[in-house]
């Protein structure tokens, strides 16, 4: 995708600060909880993963208003657009090869004990697959449509922006998965972001990340 000095797919170029506001709110809800507990709340599913059934749906419904009513941008402007049969199709070809990588990585290497995945697994069923939906479609929304589209728009530079939020993505998963999700799973986050840098469309993007958060299914109904 090409970019100009004044306009981006087209667009009007936005105000430094409007970038700004736009990709707080995409990061917020990392520190919303801390916030939240500042103000004196203490609301009972503060407590742990669940939260993002509440961040990440709000924040990204704020997200998505700033982006039409703010910026004056459609939702094509980060990768919202109808997929392709290639889109779909390098979706799964990606999400295969991560997954075989993954399966030999904890064959060589299994993950330790006590880590974040613990946590997770602790759910039920049905909280568990409402996690997996949300963080598939809104950390999409959040780590790469929004983020990487933007901060090229500010930078004028895609692999800056790239790493930007590659680095932004990995930090708060490995502080609550542990070093270990990084070794496991770090192939899988780098085509996620090959994927979308290619094809320009989330919901490829959406897909192949859904895809691998149910994997996660197999150890929660004990078929590992």
């Amino acid at each position: 995708m090409n970019v100009s000095t004044n306009t981006i797919q087209g667009a009007r170029r936005l105000p430094w600060w409007v970038i700004l506001l736009g990709l707080a709110i995409a990061y917020s809800p990392n520190y919303l909880n801390r916030i939240a507990r500042w103000l004196g709340a203490e609301w009972h599913w503060m407590g742990g993963p669940q939260s993002v059934l509440v961040w990440n749906w709000a924040v990204m419904l704020v997200l998505l208003l700033f982006i039409l009513v703010v910026e004056r941008r459609g939702l094509s402007s980060i990768g919202l657009r109808k997929p392709t049969g290639k889109d779909i199709q390098w979706a799964m070809i990606f999400w295969g090869v991560s997954v075989g990588v993954s399966g030999v990585v904890h064959t060589w290497f299994p993950a330790p004990e006590l880590d974040g995945l613990e946590v997770i697994l602790a759910f039920s069923i049905p909280v568990l697959l409402l996690i997996i939906l949300t963080t598939s479609v809104t950390e999409e929304v959040f780590y790469r449509g929004y983020s990487i589209e933007r901060i090229r728009e500010l930078t004028g530079s895609l692999s800056l922006a790239v790493l930007i939020s590659f680095v932004l993505f990995l930090l708060p998963h490995i502080a609550f998965f542990g070093p270990h999700w990084l070794l496991s799973q770090g192939l899988s986050v780098v085509l996620l972001y090959v994927l979308y840098v290619w094809r320009r469309n989330l919901w490829a993007c959406m897909l192949m990340h859904l895809l691998g958060n149910m994997m996660i299914l197999f150890p929660a109904l004990g078929l590992e």
